[in-house]
Parts: structure tokens; sequence; C-alpha cells
């Protein structure tokens, strides 16, 4: 995108037909320009640049159009020190003099700032394991200047809550005939044998839905109700299952994505069906209950907070350093608090070395038992500050204690910094599951960026 010019041609020498040339003075101790000084440039580069290359990003030379590596690596950075989508960051590049400076492109009258299409696309390629890395490669900046103490760890359960409603199981089958007719829709465009049979299943469907949510009075009532949707959804999948046989050689573009996605949703009826079944005979949710039809990752967690009993989305594990900067994990699967202690330590060997260890560990009564304390403990870990259940023995003295709480209240802090409206780590606005893996790293990533700024401001004051 080449930049517009708004002036009136003559005023000076300078002055091209379609504008002129303004210079505008910008403080060698702007915030941001500190913050560019301190990154590793070279290593951001490096990161970046290989994730590009495996996402097909031509940075190699081969023949055609080059991916400009000295563009996009401080763009992306930019971009998640704002926390900006493409849209919003092809504007800031438009009107913001210090992000010309920050990306290098304050010397040429003509820059070739890239449009949110291009924007979207190098944040895209990047991928989660680019913005993880970016990340630890923050987390060693920090902790080399100072402003990180690596010897205190303190972690943390918590959802990233999804925009989805609340998961019942009539709206999630709703969902599901949904994704399904829209699938058939797009065959019935191909010509599709079968089609119009199928189609009208999903409206069949979508109709016992609402009488379920509408007319259905009494527990009773809406059993039924609920027994007959499983039946209707084990007749579409008969309806489609041949499709899914016969189109799943087609080369033609349109049938290959509608038949991927009704693939999809057998493989997601053959997990949920019987999460109901279940819970119509026996009254008791299922483990690893699907929640939403086209987010299967998402689950269920009891948190018993006041207000919200259970959180719906992501579940990650939260780890905070001594002076405030984060790392995440996304938790895959089952939760079981009692291991998290060493998950968290986990990662923070995978950032830090195999070697390396915390003096302190902090961790809420969830992580307490036998297992991981001597777990804890065989790793070298010295001060263990697990919070013990009932009357169990704290394993550090009454003097770390106070240590320990603080430690614990500060990550419970930045935990809800996270889902603040400025770091949207709840309720992302990603849709692909490939994007939306990212959100969450991002909103850790745009949290330690800023923290860095702050406290190099604060070193130089």
């Amino acid at each position: 995108m080449k930049e517009h010019r708004h002036a009136t041609p003559g005023v000076c020498s300078e002055t091209s037909a379609h504008g002129e040339t303004v210079s505008i003075y910008v403080d060698y101790h702007h915030p941001l320009l500190q913050l560019k000084r301190a990154l590793p440039w070279a290593a951001l580069c490096e990161v970046m640049t290989r994730q590009w290359a495996a996402a097909g990003k031509n940075t190699d030379g081969r023949p055609g159009l080059p991916w400009d590596v000295s563009l996009y690596v401080p763009l992306v950075v930019l971009m998640c020190v704002k926390h900006l989508h493409a849209r919003e960051m092809e504007a800031y590049l438009a009107e913001n003099v210090v992000a010309r400076v920050f990306i290098g492109r304050q010397d040429d009258p003509r820059p070739q700032i890239r449009d949110h299409s291009n924007i979207a696309r190098a944040y895209a390629a990047l991928g989660k394991d680019g913005v993880d890395e970016i990340n630890a490669l923050i987390l060693h900046v920090a902790k080399d200047l100072g402003f990180a103490d690596a010897s205190i760890l303190s972690s943390d359960t918590t959802v990233q809550e999804l925009p989805i409603g609340y998961p019942n199981e009539p709206g999630i089958l709703r969902g599901w005939a949904q994704r399904c007719g829209r699938a058939l829709a797009k065959l019935k465009t191909r010509g599709v044998l079968g089609v119009d049979a199928a189609l009208a299943q999903v409206q069949t469907i979508l109709r016992s839905v609402k009488e379920h949510h509408l007319f259905a009075k009494g527990k009773q009532a809406k059993r039924q109700v609920l027994t007959r949707l499983l039946t209707e959804v084990g007749q579409l999948i008969v309806h489609t299952r041949p499709m899914v046989t016969r189109l799943g050689q087609s080369h033609d573009r349109v049938t290959q994505s509608a038949t991927a996605t009704l693939g999809a949703m057998h493989e997601v009826a053959k997990r949920l069906i019987p999460q109901i079944v279940q819970w119509i005979i026996t009254g008791v949710v299922a483990k690893g209950k699907i929640v939403h039809a086209g987010l299967t990752q998402a689950r269920a967690m009891v948190r018993n907070k006041v207000g919200k009993k259970v959180e719906f989305g992501l579940p990650y594990l939260l780890s905070r350093l001594g002076g405030g900067y984060v790392f995440g994990t996304l938790l895959r699967g089952g939760v079981d608090e009692s291991k998290m202690p060493l998950q968290a330590l986990a990662t923070y060997r995978e950032i830090f070395g195999p070697q390396a260890t915390p003096e302190l560990f902090v961790y809420d009564r969830g992580g307490y038992a036998t297992a991981t304390l001597r777990a804890l403990a065989q790793e070298g870990v010295k001060e263990i500050g697990i919070q013990p259940k009932g009357k169990g023995a704290w394993c550090v003295a009454e003097a770390v204690r106070e240590t320990v709480r603080s430690e614990r209240g500060k990550t419970e802090g930045i935990i809800g910094t996270l889902k603040t409206d400025k770091y949207k780590f709840n309720k992302p606005k990603e849709h692909l599951w490939h994007t939306l893996e990212m959100a969450g790293p991002r909103s850790i990533l745009s949290c330690n960026l800023n923290k860095l700024m702050r406290d190099l401001v604060r070193a130089n004051r």
C-alpha cells in the first residue's frame, strides 16, 4: 500500500506533484524506541524467518516476489506490542510517525507499507510455535537486564473463555447440524445426488431443537425431545456418509471443502452422541465432554468463582516469574491439577535450559500431592511453596510463607490483567483454530513486551 499524500505542490523545492515531505522530530527516549534498542533483532529475525520458510514464504531467494523480512519482523513485533489486528495495524502505520521509525521506514519518501491482508498473512504464517519462541526471547532479555527474577516461579491454571453460548445438548446439536447444512448447500451447487434429502433432515433437526427450547415443558418432555434429536442426527449421518465416501477423491475445491466439513462433523458426532446418551441415562456429564461442535478443543472447567461456577474454553497453565513476566501452556486433554506444578517446571526448563531450576516454586492447594512434592524436591527446588490441603504441613518456613502469599496474589493479578480489554486473553475474535491457538500466546507476548517497555523507561529515568 502506498501512503497517500495530501499537500499543495509548489510550496517548497522538495514538494512533489502530489504532496510534500515533512520533517517531524521523534524523541530518542520515546518508549517504543527504547524497546527497539533493547530487543535482540538478530534472534527475532532468525526465529521468524525459519517459521515463515516452513509456511512456504519466499525467504530464501527463490524466483518470484521475495518475502520482505526486514519489514515484516519489526512490523509483527509492533503489532504484538500494540495488540492490534491487521486492519488496525495498517491504519496505525499510515498515521503514526514513531511506528515508521520503529519499523525502519522513516527515510523512504514513498515507503511500501503492506496492506492489512499481507500483514494478516505474516502474522498467521508465524504460527503458535513462532509466538512461543519470541516470548522466550523476551523473557531472556528481561532476565539479562535484571527485570525478571527467574529464581521465583508462581503458577496457576485458568481458562481462556471463548465467545460461545452456554453449551446445552440441543444447542451443541444445532451447531453441528448448521455446519452440516452449510456444507450440503455447497454440494448442492455442484449438483450432488441426495443433497436435498439431507438438507431436509437438517431442517428437521433444527425444528426439533426449537421445539426443545420453546415448547417442551418439564424434564420428561425435554428428555423425550432430546432422545428424538439423537435419532434424527443419526439419520443425517446415514444420509451424508455415502456422499463423503463417494466424493472423497474429488478434485473440485468447493467439493473438497464441503466433504472435509462433513467428515469432521461425523467424527464429532462419533464422540458427542455417546456422551449425550451417558448424560441421559446417568445424569452425569462425561469426562472430556464436547461443548462446541466447531471447537472440539474447548472444555468446561469447574472454577467455583463468585457468580461463575464453570468456565468454558481452552484450559491454560500460566506461570509468572519474579518481576511480573509471564509464560503459559495450552493444556490439551484432561487437566490433573496435582500434576500442574511439574508441567510448569517442564515449561520453565524449555525456556531457560534443562538444568534451570527456580529456588522458590509457588502454587495453590490444587497442586498439593505427596508425589508432586517429592518430585519437585528431587528436581532441586529448594523452597516448595504449595499451600497444603486440610491440616497438611507446609514445606516452607513461616518466614517464606508471606512471600508465597504475596506471589500467589500477584499471579492472580497478572491473570486478571491478561483478561482485560488491553490484552484480550478472553473471548478472542479469531475463528480458525490455527489463529485461535495463537491468540493466548499473543496476549502473553503483548503483556511481556509492554512490561519490558515500562521497565526500560523506568530504569532510564
